[in-house]
Parts: C-alpha cells; structure tokens; sequence
C-alpha cells in the first residue's frame, strides 16, 4: 500500500512537468502566420512604422467547411500598422487590435523603407538578433521608396505577396543582376563588417515588384544603390554568380552574341604592400553561346574573337562596380578586407584600423579568362 502511494505521488510530480512543459504553447487556430514585415520611418520622425501581413487561411482554403464561397468573398491577406518604438512593440500593441497573436516564424521577407534605411537600421538588426520565432531564411530587402506601401499589393499569379516576393530570389540562377541575402546571412555580414552590407533592393509596380541592383549599407546606414550591371560585377567578384548572361556585339554584324555563364571563380592576389595596397582579381569564367547573329560561322577564329569580346565585356563590368564603390561609397563590400585578414594578415594588422580610409586608394586590376563550352544546338 505504502509502494503504491509513492508510485502515484511520482506520477503526479511527473505529471506537472509534462503539462508545463508547453506552457507558452499557442494553438495554431489562436495564431495569425506573418508573411511578410515592413518598417518605416514613422510621420513624426522618431518611431517606427511597423507593417504586418498575414493571410487568412480560412479564405484561402474557401471556407472552413471547404465549400465554395466558405471564405466569404474578399482579399485573402491582411495588413495592419502601427508607430511604435520598436518592432518588438509594435507586435506587442497588435494584441489589443487583433482577435490572435501574430507569429513569425512562417516570414518570408522583411522589408525596409528607404527613409528608414538611411537614417539606419541597427534596430531592425536588434529584433533579428533577438527574436527567437523570426525565421533565419526570410529575405532582407530594401525598398526604394516606403515599406507600406506594399500592404495593399495584389499580385495577379500569386495569392500571397510574401511568397511572390520569396520566389524572385530562386530565379537567381539565371540572373545575376540582384543580390540574395537572408537573415543568418545578413547578421553574419552585418556583424563581422560594422555595419557594411549589400542587400538586394526593390521597386513596386501596379501589379508586380522588381528585384534588382543592390542597397549599398555602410555602418548600418544606406549610402546608395548599385545598378544591375555593377551588381553584377560585384557578384562575380564575390563568387555569386550562378547564371548571367552577356551580350557582346561583333563588328559588321546587327544582332549580338549572348553567352551565359555556367561558372565563375575569383581570385584576389595582392601584389604590393605600400602605402596603399594593389590588387589583382583572376575571374576565370565558363559558359555557352546561346544566341547569335543568324549568319554567322562559328568557327574557331571566330570562337577566339568573341571570347575576348566577353572578356573586355566583363572587366568592364567588374571594374565600373569597383570605382562605385571605391570612390562614390567608399566601402568595401567586395571583401579584400576579408581576403587581407584571412591570407595576409602581416598585412591586414598595418591596413586594418585605417582600412575604411585605405580601400578607396587601393589599386585592383581585373584580368578576365572567358571559355566557351558549348555554342547551342546547330541543324
């Protein structure tokens, strides 16, 4: 009798722990999924504006008896703001307007509005860090004009805005002409460079957004943008590229050559330590021609001439990104810093205090190495 008395006080001791265990636990029907996250600079210039956008999964699945019309007619996503002081708090004062609380860890894209972003992000920066539900692979992106004015954005192929937006990014394979960066990889940069970071940029339509060029941040601040031709120098030289395509034009011919590339790999070598350190970066750079002028013979002599075409073309590219960003932003995104710090670091301990003043004297020369693979189907 004894025995048993003690197993079942056991049992119940256990029985607490188990049943607390989820004390903080939400059900999901009590839970509002945010896709996507703007923040702006509020009206009166001291707080934030804070956006969130959720779906209604009711709506979207037509009702909850699953019949047509079940989800009552009307946009199938939701968007509120709020000024507050921080993100934080803005979610936090949504629970005296909202029926549930609003959960993150389904966000697919964070958004941040120009103004906002040039007066500086460090709080933005805080709330990643921070936030446990945030979920690590939703985009950072930086809009060119206000966050909230995407809250009413209705795209036409997707229902939800957040995954329209998060889909761009998988045609980075055949573009080069953005950036990608989501939130481990932002707090990894942002963290290791005080502050100096790209991220991709973006523009509303009436109907659609664009992705493209790049959000120049320099200590947590937005100093500018990169067109998509100089992003896409910056990714070569950054080993970002995963497809792109260059147009080259021959004389004597109309039409041009385009050549996408398959490979691409960057090589820093520093060649003098002076005063101010010389680079030089190896692009060796791997492709197929798939378009040409229709008469043309591709012939080996031919093949040769149009490889050096690219060649010109792209140290052209690489190196109108690297004077943007040596004498117009003065900062180093393209991390010779890192290459210093990781190779050379004799080298990096007499540069590394004064480097942000250094790089934009530095001297870096591009050399391009351009093979042709393939020349497409021929009959």
């Amino acid at each position: 009798m004894k025995l048993k008395k003690i197993f079942l006080i056991t049992v119940a001791a256990l029985s607490i722990f188990y049943t607390t265990g989820c004390w903080d636990m939400v059900d999901i029907d009590r839970r509002f999924f945010v896709g996507q996250i703007g923040v702006d600079k509020a009206e009166d210039g001291e707080q934030m504006l804070v956006s969130f956008v959720f779906p209604i999964v009711r709506k979207i699945a037509g009702g909850q008896g699953g019949g047509e019309g079940g989800g009552g007619g009307g946009s199938t996503v939701i968007a509120v703001s709020t000024a507050a002081d921080s993100i934080h708090a803005a979610a936090r004062q949504m629970a005296m307007r909202l029926s549930r609380r609003l959960f993150f860890e389904h966000t697919r894209v964070i958004l941040i509005g120009e103004e906002l972003a040039r007066d500086g992000i460090e709080e933005v920066v805080n709330f990643l860090e921070r936030n446990s539900e945030i979920n690590r692979r939703s985009f950072v992106i930086i809009v060119q004009g206000k966050a909230k004015d995407l809250l009413n954005f209705q795209n036409e192929i997707e229902v939800l805005p957040a995954l329209y937006i998060a889909n761009i990014f998988k045609n980075r394979d055949i573009c080069a002409r953005f950036v990608e960066v989501d939130v481990d990889k932002f707090m990894r940069e942002i963290h290791t460079t005080n502050g100096n970071v790209l991220l991709p940029r973006m523009t509303l339509g009436k109907t659609d957004v664009k992705i493209s060029g790049a959000a120049v941040m320099k200590k947590y601040k937005l100093m500018g943008w990169l067109e998509e031709n100089e992003t896409m120098g910056a990714n070569f030289i950054l080993e970002e590229i995963r497809g792109a395509d260059i147009v080259v034009y021959i004389p004597g011919y109309k039409y041009p050559v385009v050549f996408t590339v398959t490979h691409n790999k960057a090589a820093k070598e520093l060649l003098e330590a002076g005063d101010y350190p010389k680079f030089r970066v190896k692009l060796d750079v791997k492709g197929e021609i798939v378009e040409t002028p229709e008469q043309i013979r591709l012939d080996q002599e031919m093949l040769k001439k149009i490889e050096k075409l690219l060649e010109d073309r792209i140290n052209q590219i690489v190196t109108s990104s690297i004077k943007k960003l040596q004498q117009e932003y003065q900062v180093d995104l393209l991390e010779f810093g890192v290459y210093l710090s990781k190779h050379k670091p004799e080298v990096w301990e007499r540069y590394e205090k004064d480097w942000e003043n250094i790089f934009p004297d530095a001297e870096i020369n591009v050399e391009t190495k351009v093979t042709i693979r393939g020349i497409g189907a021929s009959y």
